[in-house]
């Protein structure tokens, strides 16, 4: 049953696809300070910055605008919006499942800092040094957020009943 049951979680994990992508508008009723950091970040404008010609090239987009190719094409996700750092939020957006850390990683959740280096690192067409720790001070939109619920959470304790449940299936 495990078995059956991870399979199943691997398979929902694969790469964000057109439909797994919910727009950064969705993670906003229960992540406002994190919406609020993101909309004033340049990374909620990075399609902005791009020229005209820019915006066609293939090169330039494939940082400045991740998700839009992969986007709802009515209503496209432009820019760098939460799911280019943490993965298409379709599995893992449910308040069930965010509310447990491993529950939502299991869903698709993805470790934002380890996307960072794609558009920043050395390998990247930018020709900007990145010092990922100043960065990641540049953005931080959890910290606030992560304090609240660590407050009211008790330690140690699952905070869902399915990952109790997966818990003592192990």
């Amino acid at each position: 049953m495990r078995l059956a049951f991870a399979a199943a979680v691997l398979a929902l994990a694969a790469p964000a696809y057109a439909s797994d992508l919910v727009g950064p508008e969705s993670c906003r009723a229960c992540h406002a300070e994190a919406y609020r950091i993101w909309a004033q970040s340049p990374h909620a404008r990075a399609l902005d910055s791009l020229s005209s010609d820019q915006r066609r090239s293939a090169l330039c987009l494939s940082c400045h605008s991740r998700d839009e190719q992969r986007s709802n094409p009515v209503d496209p996700v432009t820019s760098v919006s939460c799911e280019t750092c943490h993965g298409g939020g379709r599995y893992y957006q449910p308040a069930v499942v965010m509310r447990d850390k491993e529950l939502a990683r299991l869903f698709g959740m993805q470790d934002a800092v380890a996307t960072c280096a794609s558009c920043h690192g050395p390998g990247s067409p930018s020709a900007q040094p990145f010092d990922v720790k100043a960065a990641l001070q540049r953005i931080d939109h959890w910290t606030a957020e992560r304090a609240k619920r660590q407050a009211g959470a008790q330690a140690g304790a699952p905070r869902t009943r399915l990952a109790a449940w997966l818990r003592d299936r192990r």
